[in-house]
């Protein structure tokens, strides 16, 4: 691992100025705007949005192709919860501490919980959408695990997942990256959350170790030295174009054996003793994407820590566009 670092000069984070926070279980997700009080103190935010959205019938269907299952076998809608927009408000004022002159909206909905985050995302200029998730098995929390993911693959924004019972701690920020402009911008990010909070960033590049050594006479060692190798210059490469404005970043390079980048990035959060993943993410548009995509939605459903998934503010919004249009 090589330490590396500038000092262009510490700077606010103030890229998130709107966010909107996801309200599923409100005895659980008051977790979530207890997190955000740093967040939003950091970011100097201006406007928090609570959305709570009562699902109706057609809630379900959206969640069956994910979760294997025929729609002979979806859940019975759910029963009113009684949320209310005083509710709301009551949960922004117990349990939400930010800098004090940000400005709290509160809204309740009815309809598809995805379509309405998105759409409500879009029409409100929504700079980070913010989601919560619960451990564990089952079948409701395999639906939120799909909501997450869904969210954040066709967001106009950058999207925030937070496991259930996260503490706010950005102390080591865990960066998978890939030499390509997601992979800086989401390095940006992690430094500015790094600057705020004193912490460090990893940017750690899994590398693919292919078969075909051995037609070229080559040992796995001596192949696998040679893609570390520029593993490590892409890494270089990455950190040249970023503004790590001040933070502490140190390189890791690590061989994939076996095509299981997911598993070796989960590996490496508990070895690095990580307490926040950055991610770049981006539409399903072009092979890049695709890959990256996929090794996105998968840490969103495993990772033990916080996820903060950084996408280019506006893309997909064509695609969403068309999205919503569909479902009116």
């Amino acid at each position: 691992m090589r330490p590396h670092g500038n000092h262009k000069g510490q700077i606010a984070m103030k890229c998130y100025e709107r966010i909107l926070v996801c309200i599923g279980k409100p005895e659980r997700d008051v977790g979530m705007l207890d997190y955000l009080g740093t967040i939003c103190r950091a970011a100097a935010t201006k406007e928090i949005h609570l959305l709570y959205v009562e699902s109706d019938e057609a809630a379900v269907p959206l969640y069956l192709e994910d979760l294997g299952l025929p729609p002979a076998a979806a859940l019975e809608p759910a029963k009113p919860s009684g949320m209310t927009l005083e509710l709301l408000h009551t949960l922004a004022t117990e349990h939400f501490r930010g800098h004090g002159q940000e400005k709290i909206i509160c809204q309740v909905v009815t309809g598809t919980p995805l379509l309405e985050i998105l759409r409500y995302g879009m029409e409100h200029d929504i700079d980070l959408i913010v989601i919560g998730r619960r451990a564990g098995g089952g079948l409701d929390v395999a639906h939120e695990a799909t909501l997450a993911r869904r969210v954040t693959r066709k967001a106009t924004c950058s999207v925030l997942v937070l496991p259930e019972q996260a503490q706010y701690k950005a102390d080591k920020i865990l960066v998978p990256v890939r030499d390509s402009e997601c992979s800086a911008n989401a390095m940006e990010m992690a430094c500015l959350l790094a600057t705020s909070n004193h912490g460090t960033v990893c940017c750690l590049n899994v590398f693919h170790v292919g078969s075909g050594y051995a037609s070229i006479g080559s040992t796995l060692e001596e192949h696998t030295a040679i893609l570390n190798t520029w593993a490590e210059r892409q890494c270089q490469e990455l950190l040249r174009r970023v503004n790590t404005n001040g933070a502490t970043v140190i390189t890791k390079c690590v061989p994939d054996l076996y095509g299981k980048p997911v598993a070796i990035i989960l590996q490496e959060i508990e070895n690095e003793s990580a307490d926040f993943v950055v991610i770049g993410a981006r539409g399903r548009t072009g092979a890049a994407g695709v890959l990256l995509g996929n090794v996105t939605e998968q840490l969103i459903r495993q990772s033990t820590v916080p996820l903060l998934a950084v996408k280019k503010k506006g893309e997909c919004i064509g695609v969403l566009r068309a999205l919503l249009t569909l479902a009116e």
